[in-house]
């Protein structure tokens, strides 16, 4: 009976230890200069909105600590205002230390004890040099805009100033282009050291998924294996899948909607042809801008082995049917009238319109959303059996 009392004491013991551990293990506390006893909020980014998860005040010394939250892993900011705030990224087991001016939080605040959040950090601020050499090159260009005359010529001669608009638009694409380019391999290389850190899933996002796929699949890997049930993941994983069934070489998932006469067509039906598949809607004013250049690649190459699968993002038959016979469209058409519901819109993870895929006669994916001389040259090169290294991807 003694052996079974001390055991039951010690079980009682290590459990509350076990509870004391919980309750302790997450802290958040800190000190800013300037305050005048301010309240703060702790807030998690969940959804659409911010959720209030915590509130505290600061005392005459700057001091505060929030301690009725313990925090799991997520995106949180420590606000005094929608104006002024600093991010940060939690975890359950963090003890953390927040330093800063309390009149400008987001430019002045310091973070100890959270790995997560110097790392976000770290991504911001290549975020910022980036904005930074962005504006740079836009003053250059609205400078050169001004000494070569455009405004003025836009008001005497608008045809003129349109074509010398491009071509200065076309001397600095270059530079802006290498400069991304450059950012995008710094970005990259602090991620491939940090695959395993949920404070990477915003900064990829910044990456093409199919050229910096490696990046992608260890990031997705390595975080569903630490966080199978964060939201946050959960919807990064479907995400990254989308994207990589919609890889170039990848092949086209299948689409089998209605057409104008409400019998299905489906896009498999096209095998052996190269085929573009057109997503638009009547209501789409670029779609419908766009569309002459797409009635001229279709008359330059229908006879040739090309067609076009357009899917509409209409909501009525009566305006779909209207802007085909208006636009003189000839090519195949289907719709299942859902607007951005529409299920092959959300197959292909189409996130604005107008979007095309182009695919080979096998149905894999040649190009995406190819316009104008792009688009020709694209179709030409498929038809050809040539890569389409010589296109801009």
């Amino acid at each position: 009976m003694q052996k079974l009392i001390i055991a039951t004491s010690l079980l009682l013991t290590l459990s509350a230890c076990d509870e004391a551990q919980k309750k302790a293990a997450f802290e958040l506390s800190g000190n800013f200069t300037n305050s005048k006893g301010e309240m703060l909020y702790l807030e998690k980014l969940s959804g659409q909105q911010p959720v209030v998860v915590d509130s505290t005040v600061v005392d005459e010394k700057g001091d505060f600590s929030f301690t009725n939250y313990d925090a799991k892993i997520g995106f949180y900011r420590i606000k005094v205002t929608e104006q002024n705030f600093a991010m940060l990224v939690l975890d359950s087991a963090d003890k953390v230390k927040v330093s800063g001016n309390m009149t400008d939080l987001g430019n002045t605040y310091k973070v100890e004890g959270s790995a997560e959040t110097k790392l976000f950090m770290q991504y911001n601020d290549l975020a910022r040099k980036l904005q930074v050499r962005k504006d740079s090159l836009t003053q250059a260009f609205q400078a050169t805009a001004i000494s070569i005359g455009l405004d003025k010529l836009q008001q005497t001669n608008p045809e003129l100033a349109a074509k010398r608009g491009d071509s200065l638009s076309k001397t600095l694409e270059g530079p802006y282009m290498a400069m991304i380019e450059l950012e995008n391999a710094k970005l990259s290389m602090v991620i491939k050291l940090n695959t395993g850190m949920y404070a990477s899933i915003i900064a990829i996002q910044g990456l093409d998924p199919e050229k910096y796929s490696d990046i992608y699949i260890e990031l997705d890997k390595n975080l569903m294996k630490k966080y199978p049930s964060n939201q946050n993941i959960l919807m990064f994983h479907e995400m990254v899948g989308k994207s990589l069934a919609l890889a170039v070489g990848s092949e086209a998932p299948e689409i089998n909607l209605p057409d104008v006469n409400g019998k299905d067509l489906a896009l498999s039906s096209f095998r052996g042809k190269v085929v573009l598949i057109d997503f638009w809607a009547s209501w789409c004013k670029p779609c419908r801008a766009e569309m002459p250049n797409v009635i001229k690649a279709y008359k330059k190459f229908k006879d040739k082995g090309f067609e076009i699968y357009g899917v509409s993002l209409d909501q009525t038959k009566e305006k779909w049917v209207e802007a085909i016979q208006m636009d003189g469209i000839t090519w195949p058409q289907v719709s299942d009238l859902k607007y951005w519901e529409c299920a092959a819109a959300r197959l292909y993870n189409v996130q604005g319109i107008p979007f095309a895929v182009l695919i080979d006669q096998q149905g894999k994916i040649l190009a995406k959303n190819l316009r104008g001389e792009e688009l020709e040259k694209a179709i030409e090169l498929a038809l050809a059996g040539k890569p389409q290294a010589e296109v801009k991807p």
